[in-house]
């Protein structure tokens, strides 16, 4: 049994200069002998006034990666350490109260969990130097994408824990800043804005839900100049009551009482999929089943039967053209949408392959590869330092 343990967070502190200010009116109220009192002190921040979280649709789910591989979402805190929760002095007007697991700080409202995300200006240097450092080892024929995938804390009214919650849409403009011309960014943050009061991330779990996926599917097709599958096209069905990452990590009794239903998209067309493990063995699975659901590795194993090293997919659409994608958990939900679109998509999990980047791309013949990471590439390095690992490991 975890106990938790409770824990005071830092309010908004009262700024020298207003204090200042307040003094000042009243020593003047004094002197011209007015009676006047005191003046009313600013409003913390968060307070009632400033209104609560705004609402989502309910309705999907999801779970946490599969096989044992990390998640690169909200699943990189310390091992062992269980859960601390509390609400700062102000609780009674700020929505919520914050659960920190090792390193991650979750904000739990009524009905939802969200990981709070803090920026690292390092963090995203290294990124954007690291997908500078491909561009510049590979053949100027392959084209190059960007996709930065935003998490819903950005979504939500943290009202109040502005300190705690940093603005995902400046970190990822610091990031394409950095990016060689070369590199084309694909816009996701954009398309899912435009739609934030849609059900685009899980309740209880940290990764995006289909729908979310399938909008940037859609910028992504639109960046390439291609046309997208109708949403309406895709055989569809759901899975009910599921508590994904989010749920696991904080133990919250809220999130408990509201699950998720996970809807998921049946691939169009026809294709052979295999999943390789570290030891490099090939796995035949299904790019999307519902079953994954059950295999004790959480819901959002649907998508591509979770998190692995690299896999393959052989679809039937032929006509030459071949993808790496090299992302983390979040790219699961997107894969599957494009089947209809290449002939064979491949793709690499960096935070576990071992072989060499350039290496695979010189054997295959790919002629696009699209980086698909969520905002943790701009909250700590790991994927970056992932990375150059695979490009140091592949030069001769």
């Amino acid at each position: 049994m975890k106990i938790r343990e409770a824990v005071r967070l830092p309010g908004r502190s009262i700024t020298t200069r207003s204090f200042q200010s307040a003094a000042w009116l009243v020593v003047i109220g004094l002197l011209l002998g007015c009676g006047a009192s005191q003046p009313s002190l600013p409003e913390p921040e968060g307070s009632a006034s400033e209104g609560t979280h705004a609402g989502t649709d309910s309705g999907s789910a999801a779970g946490a990666g599969a096989e044992g591989e990390p998640d690169a979402g909200a699943d990189d805190s310390d091992a062992g350490e269980g859960p601390k929760t509390g609400k700062d002095s102000q609780a009674s007007e700020k929505p919520g109260e914050v659960v920190q697991v090792g390193s991650v700080r979750y904000l739990i409202m009524d009905d939802r969990a969200v990981t709070l995300f803090e920026y690292s200006a390092d963090a995203a240097e290294r990124y954007a130097k690291a997908l500078n450092r491909f561009r510049e080892r590979t053949d100027s024929a392959i084209r190059v994408y960007s996709m930065l995938v935003p998490t819903s804390a950005e979504f939500v009214d943290a009202s109040g824990y502005e300190s705690m919650n940093d603005s995902q849409k400046e970190a990822f403009a610091h990031i394409d800043d950095g990016l060689d011309p070369a590199i084309v960014r694909v816009d996701a943050y954009g398309a899912l804005k435009s739609r934030a009061g849609e059900y685009l991330f899980f309740r209880t779990d940290h990764h995006w839900t289909a729908i979310g996926a399938y909008y940037a599917y859609v910028q992504l097709m639109d960046t390439m100049g291609e046309k997208p599958i109708d949403y309406g096209r895709f055989e569809k069905g759901t899975i009910e009551g599921v508590l994904g990452s989010d749920y696991k990590a904080t133990g919250s009794a809220k999130l408990k009482a509201h699950p998720d239903t996970l809807t998921y998209c049946l691939p169009l067309g026809s294709y052979k999929y295999y999943a390789y493990t570290k030891q490099d063995k090939p796995l035949e699975k299904k790019a999307v089943d519902p079953r994954y659901a059950k295999l004790g590795n959480g819901a959002y194993a649907v998508f591509l039967g979770g998190d692995y090293p690299w896999g393959a997919i052989e679809t039937g659409t032929a006509n030459g053209r071949r993808i790496l994608v090299v992302k983390d958990s979040f790219g699961n939900a997107l894969i599957p949408y494009l089947i209809p679109h290449y002939e064979t998509i491949y793709y690499i999990d960096p935070r576990s392959y071992g072989g060499s980047l350039t290496g695979f791309l010189r054997d295959r013949d790919i002629q696009d590869v699209l980086f698909l990471n969520n905002s943790t590439v701009a909250r700590n390095s790991s994927v970056a330092e992932s990375l150059d690992r695979l490009m140091e490991s592949g030069r001769e």
